[in-house]
């Protein structure tokens, strides 16, 4: 819900100046002059620059998510658990090692995929 709600309040030219784009359009046409149609170059520049802002968006995600499991894992407790407190403590200490251990990997594969995307800019 809070990445929805972060991702959809996201404004998609937000960082992104008139002057940017002009500048980005500049350079990308070079000596050449002004053209019909914004180049390839300039588009993949000024694209890339708004992707990279999803990576702290998708990051956040994985905090979310780690912080919901965690509480859902100690609203599970039954009866007969309660019953003994050890092996509650215990299972809790289980759950929260394997949530921990599933983190890194969770953001590494948000960084890759935010990584496939900056490598490959379908123009067509």
């Amino acid at each position: 819900m809070f990445v929805n709600r972060t991702i959809k309040q996201m404004n998609p030219f937000e960082g992104l100046e008139d002057v940017d784009i002009r500048t980005a359009i500049a350079n990308a046409n070079g000596a050449r002059g002004p053209s019909l149609f914004v180049p390839e170059a300039a588009f993949e520049l000024l694209v890339r620059k708004q992707i990279e802002r999803l990576r702290e968006p998708g990051l956040q995600c994985i905090d979310v998510v780690y912080d919901e499991i965690q509480r859902i894992a100690k609203l599970a407790d039954s009866t007969d658990v309660c019953r003994f407190p050890t092996l509650r403590d215990r299972i809790f200490d289980v759950v929260n090692k394997l949530l921990r251990s599933c983190v890194i990997p969770a953001q590494s594969m948000i960084t890759n995929l935010i990584d496939v995307e900056l490598s490959y800019i379908n123009t067509l």
